[in-house]
């Protein structure tokens, strides 16, 4: 029998994550869009995001980068009111 909280469980400090990984919930409260949305998004893939089983997970940084380039890459003719 393998005892797991001696095997599995020994990890170095710099092999854990950095930042937790979100919940299609904890994700679409972040960006402000319904947890229905992201999840069609997920799927689709248009949003950085890895599929574990029937779940969608997320990383706070892969958004924020995500966010960056969509803004980066979108202009928009300016108009000032007058």
């Amino acid at each position: 029998m393998i005892d797991l909280t001696e095997t599995a469980f020994k990890f170095s400090q710099s092999e854990l994550p950095a930042e937790p990984i979100w919940d299609s919930t904890t994700a679409a409260r972040y960006l402000r869009i319904h947890p229905r949305t992201l999840t069609r998004m997920a799927r689709q893939g248009e949003v950085p995001c890895i599929q574990i089983g029937r779940l969608w997970r997320f990383r706070r940084l892969d958004l924020d980068d995500w966010l960056t380039s969509k803004v980066s890459s979108v202009s928009y003719p300016c108009r000032l009111n007058s």
